[in-house]
C-alpha cells in the first residue's frame, strides 16, 4: 500500500512540474468565438486583419517579396489550409513585410494594403 501511495505522489509530481504545452490558435477556434473574423492561414499560422487596431497602424509596413496567393474562401474551419480565408479572394496577393517578421503579412487588395498579423499563444 506504501509503494502505491509513493508512486501515486511521484506521478502528480511529475505530472504537475510538466509544462503546458501551448498551441497556437487554429481557424476552429477563431470562428467559433467569431464567426465573421477576417482571417488568413499561411505556413501553419492564423493571421488575422490588423488594420482596425491602433498599435499596428502606427508602425509603416512596406510589402516585400510575394510570398503566395489566396486559393480558398471559405467560413468553414473544416480543414482550414495555408492560403485559405475568410474575406480575401481567391487570387489575392499575399507578401512579406518590410521588418522581415514573419508575424506581419500584408495582402494586396485591389491595390490596396492591408496588413495581417499572426495570432501566437502565449
Amino acid at each position: 500500500m506504501r509503494k502505491i501511495l509513493i508512486c501515486n505522489l511521484l506521478i502528480f509530481v511529475l505530472v504537475g512540474c510538466t509544462p503546458a504545452i501551448n498551441t497556437n490558435p487554429t481557424a476552429n477556434s477563431i470562428l467559433k468565438e467569431h464567426s465573421q473574423a477576417d482571417i488568413l492561414q499561411y505556413n501553419n499560422l492564423i493571421y488575422i486583419n490588423a488594420t482596425s487596431l491602433e498599435s499596428m497602424n502606427q508602425l509603416e509596413y512596406i510589402k516585400c517579396e510575394k510570398i503566395g496567393e489566396i486559393i480558398k474562401t471559405t467560413n468553414s474551419s473544416k480543414n482550414f489550409k495555408d492560403y485559405y480565408a475568410t474575406k480575401l479572394e481567391s487570387g489575392t496577393e499575399i507578401f512579406s513585410t518590410n521588418d522581415n517578421n514573419i508575424y506581419t503579412i500584408i495582402a494586396n487588395i485591389n491595390g490596396q494594403q492591408v496588413l495581417y498579423m499572426a495570432l501566437l499563444e502565449g
